[in-house]
Order: structure tokens, then sequence, then C-alpha cells
């Protein structure tokens, strides 16, 4: 990979073909591979254009036991640390079908319960005949799949965090799809190779880029050719589908337990997920005898018949212009299933977050209602009137429209919420040294005098000298909290995590 200043120019490398089936000596089956493989690239490089955009954060994990998961919000220069890794990756699995449609090494989800990362194909088809590779980023709740649990499972493929769900990466500080995701060699950021399987120790770095092109909403008319309209903060708007099936009901959706009424529970090529269920606290066991899930899918028309989608729970949208569906159209494309929709979420600030509200009986706009458990007619007169039971209001046709509007980005509410979400879980921690003022930093083992020693914070170069010199570490100017050590002395790594704790207002 090169770079300019602090920009990633991505390199396309797909030598997952090495692994497909094919005659050497087939000459037809050759220019087949190679002009695939160039349309693959283009198309790749073309769909990272199409969500370049401000870099919100970065999100640095390091795939070993106890390996820190932090966050940067200035490029790599400083990280906060948010969790641990319990239990690395040292695997790729096949992946579900809608991880088709989007390019190799990037976001192919991002959920309140997980992120998946594309690392290859199989095949040219799209949705399951490509047979994507996956591996995923997991929260804590989600090491062990609850009971009724429905969706992607990770198995050695999983890098497993101490971080609860629905917090940080899985919340505020969590990418978009189509996100570039990076491997870190020698101190720089380099692509994933096609055929990337994790090794225990690397380190993966996830680049979120908001979108150029912000949007503040998009309203679905929950009916039958209803108009899907996409509205833009520069006061546009455009008609991106039209909806085919409207949806009638909620289900019980995963991790739900942890999302909030009208937030984002999942984004990726071919579906968006939202809760109407409350947020229970961390570590509630979901699939229990106290049910705590309920939400709603929107899906494209082609996921939706490959995966013989039926339930009233989803709703199913299409091109505008009628296509046969036996194609994908609006898969993996912005602004519904690609590059604008990430989990923020802020309780006590609407502003900033994604919410998604409801028109009932074409009225007003209102707040999404407080569904749990599986509810076949939850949008339906029938049900809402029980739901109003105690007012005096009268439904006569149910939910007719549903918006989800989109948050206002604050730099500075980003910056605030990673510190809390730092210092929570700097709370949680009681096995690591703590250091504060300023601290010597030397290697454990004699140097030769003439040997270059380099240290690095995090990954980001702050000191090189010869010998037996020392790093003088202010830590004052340094986030309290996880943070590495590494000191590289000819062929030597010495790597420590210690605990920065100073007082308050230091």
């Amino acid at each position: 990979m090169r770079s300019i200043g602090n920009c990633p120019i991505v390199r396309c490398n797909y030598r997952f073909w090495a692994c497909a089936p094919h005659n050497p000596f087939n000459w037809y089956n050759v220019i087949v591979i190679r002009t695939a493989i160039v349309i693959w690239c283009l198309v790749a490089l073309a769909l990272s254009a199409a969500i370049a955009g401000e870099e919100s954060c970065r999100i640095r994990i390091r795939n070993k036991e106890s390996g820190l998961v932090q966050v940067s919000l200035d490029k790599g220069k400083k990280w906060a640390t948010v969790g641990r890794v319990t239990s690395p990756a040292n695997a790729r699995i096949v992946g579900f079908a809608a991880s088709s449609y989007v390019p190799h090494a990037s976001v192919a989800a991002t959920a309140v319960h997980g992120i998946r990362i594309k690392t290859g194909q199989y095949s040219l088809g799209v949705g399951k005949s490509q047979r994507t590779m996956l591996f995923s980023i997991e929260p804590l709740e989600f090491a062990k799949k609850p009971s009724g649990f429905g969706g992607h499972t990770s198995r050695s493929s999983g890098i497993y965090t101490d971080i609860y769900t629905g917090r940080s990466i899985f919340r505020n500080q969590s990418p978009y799809v189509g996100n570039s995701v990076y491997i870190e060699r020698d101190h720089s950021l380099h692509v994933l190779p096609g055929d990337y399987t994790p090794i225990e120790g690397d380190v993966f770095v996830i680049i979120a880029l908001r979108p150029d092109k912000a949007v503040s909403s998009i309203e679905f008319e929950n009916k039958a050719d209803g108009r899907v309209i996409a509205n833009y903060c520069d006061r546009s708007a455009s008609s991106i589908a039209e909806v085919i099936r409207p949806v009638k009901g909620v289900g019980r959706y995963d991790a739900t337990t942890f999302t909030g009424i009208g937030a984002v529970n999942t984004n990726h090529g071919g579906v968006l997920t939202i809760s109407t269920a409350p947020i229970r606290k961390p570590m509630t066991r979901e699939g229990e005898e106290e049910e705590t899930r309920g939400g709603f899918m929107v899906q494209p028309v082609f996921h939706a018949a490959e995966q013989g989608e039926r339930s009233p729970q989803v709703m199913v949208i299409g091109p505008v212009k009628q296509s046969s569906g036996k194609e994908p159209v609006v898969e993996g494309t912005e602004p519904l299933f690609f590059g604008n929709i990430n989990l923020s979420r802020y309780e006590s600030d609407a502003k900033h977050s994604f919410r998604a509200e409801v028109r009932i009986d074409s009225g007003e706009w209102e707040q999404m209602p407080k569904i749990i458990g599986r509810v076949d007619d939850a949008f339906t007169a029938n049900y809402l009137n029980k739901y109003f039971s105690a007012d005096t209001r009268k439904i006569t046709s149910g939910v007719t429209a549903i918006r989800l509007l989109f948050p206002e980005y604050d730099s500075s509410l980003l910056a605030s919420d990673l510190a809390r979400e730092a210092q929570e879980y700097s709370r949680r921690v009681i096995d690591i040294r703590k250091v504060s003022g300023t601290t010597i930093i030397k290697p454990a083992k004699a140097i030769n005098a003439q040997t270059l020693v380099e240290y690095y914070l995090d990954g980001y170069p702050v000191y090189t000298c010869s010998g037996h010199c020392a790093w003088h570490w202010d830590t004052a100017k340094t986030s309290n909290g996880l943070h590495e050590i590494e000191i590289i002395a000819a062929n030597s790594v010495e790597r420590r995590v210690v605990m920065v704790a100073n007082p308050a207002g230091k």
C-alpha cells in the first residue's frame, strides 16, 4: 500500500483465484479469469471512491488474547482503549449471501452484535453463489450464541472481545458498510490480501469514512408500490426504490435486546434492521424465559427472494423501474445498503442519533412504538388499537409510513463518548500495571550501544535513540486507560501493556 500523507491508496490483490479450480492450459479460462479480476478491481475501487468522505474514526485490534481494541479520532496518532480480545480468530469461513455486495477487504456488516469483514470469495456469482469468505469481531455477550440465534455464527473466525454489545465499536464508534479494512505490518497499513486468513498477533485497522453527500432521512411509504425517498442535507431528494411488500409485524431479531427503540440494529448489503425493543443491561441473555427482543427489517427484493423471505416482519423494496427480481439492483447500493448507515445512538441526544419514526393513519411523525417479541400484525390497526387502549385514539389504517432520521455529525460529541467508553472500560481492568506522570521506558535487556532502538505507543512512533538510552514518557499527554508500548531493537520486539492513570485535570 502506498499513501499520501494519511490517505491510503488501495491496491487490488486478488490471489483468492489460486484456490478456485481451473485448468492452467485452458486459455479461454485464463482470459475469463483475468478479465473478471480486472472488472472486480475496478468495481472495488469505484465502491471505495463512492464512500470517500471525512474520516470519523479508526478501529485498531490486535488479534491475540488480551490484545487491545482501540479507537482513534486523529487518523492513528492517539488511541483510546475500549476493550481487549478474549479469544483471537484463526480462520475465515463462508459468509452470508449479502456480503457478496461489498468489495474485498471491507466491512460486510455493521451490527450491535458484530462487525463482519470480507476477505475474498470463491466464485464470480452474486448472493449465495459467490461463496464469500469472512472473519468477524464479536462483543462479549455473543461469544456464546444465545438460544434462538439466527445470524452469522463466526466460530473460529471470530475475534471475541470483552466489549459489551451495543457499546463503542458496536455503537457510536462503529464503521459503515464498505469501509476499508487494513492489516498493520511494519507499522504501516496494507490492504488485506485476497486469500487472507487471520493470524494470531496480526493487527487490523478499520477506517470509518462518513459519506460525502450526507442524508437527512429516508422515508418509506408502507404500502405496495409505495415510494422510498432519500432526503439529503443539501435539501435535495430522490426516489431510490419502491415498496414491493409492506411491513406488518415485529419479530425476535438478534441483539435487539441491546439496541434501543427506533435504533439501527444491523446494516449490510441486503438488510437494514430496526429495533422496537428497549435496551437491557449488559450480559442479559437473549432467548430466555423473558422475551427481550423486537424489531423489523427492510430487504431488497433479490436478496429477499434468494433467502425465501416471506415473513410479515420484513419490508421488501425494489428498484423504481421494476426489474424481474432475478438480479440484484438495490442490493449493496447507497444510501440504504452501503456506506451511509452505522449504529450511532446517544440515549439523551436524539439529534445526533439514528432513529426511526412512524406515521399512523397518515398522521404526524411520532416515536416508534415499543413492541417486544413476535407480533405478526404489530403495525396494523388491529394491534395498534390494543396498544393505545389506554387512550381515546382510534386507529383505522395502522402504520402508513416509516422514516429513518440520520444523525447530525458532531466530532466533539464523538470524542466525549469515546472518552467515556475508555474510562468505563478502565474501571473493569484490575490486572495491569498503572503509570502516571513522567515514566521512564527502556528495554528489559541490555542493548549494544550502537543498536538503534525504536519506541512505539499504540503503533505510532514516539522516540528513537541508540543503545542504552530510555524514553521519558510524559503520560499526561496520553489519554487515561490501557496503552501498548513496543520497543524494537535489532531483530527483537518487546511489547508491554500499561494503564495510564493520571489524576483528573492533570
